[in-house]
């Protein structure tokens, strides 16, 4: 998985007596999961799919998309998307749509069975995601398991 890179513009650097550079900045990583989501019910439930927040797709997934990707997602069909689990590599097979009157996106076709089930999510875990427009696909990870 490609990491976010920091800026060395604004790195300090010493040059010692033996020409030697020396960083003297602390330099701490980006937080790469763009979208993050406290899993409910409902997005465990027989219903199988995943109500993503809109706010974040439209901020940080959805300025990466071409117009015919957007028109797929936006359509009643959706666009197939490929889901990453960062942690074991493994590759889950999704329908990434907006859901019919109400607005909201979602991932279904197999999310329960593909992903909540593997990974044995519960209700008040945390999980992070991140697209990625040159994979053509979403990277999760599990950030927090809820208190049993």
């Amino acid at each position: 998985m490609k990491t976010p890179e920091s800026s060395t513009s604004d790195v300090a650097h010493c040059v010692c007596a033996e020409r030697v550079d020396v960083s003297t900045e602390l330099v701490l990583q980006n937080d790469p999961w763009m979208i993050m989501k406290e899993l409910t019910e409902s997005d465990l439930s027989h219903l199988s799919w995943l109500l993503l927040p809109g706010g974040c797709l439209k901020t940080h997934v959805f300025p990466q998309m071409d117009e015919e990707m957007l028109r797929k997602v936006k359509s009643k069909e959706g666009m197939q998307v490929v889901g990453i689990d960062v942690d074991t590599g493994w590759k889950h097979w999704f329908v990434f749509r907006c859901w019919g009157s109400s607005g909201s996106y979602v991932l279904n076709g197999g999310w329960t069975k593909e992903f909540v089930e593997k990974k044995r999510l519960k209700v008040g875990d945390e999980i992070g995601m991140v697209w990625f427009m040159s994979s053509r696909m979403f990277y999760f990870k599990v950030l927090h398991r809820a208190a049993a």
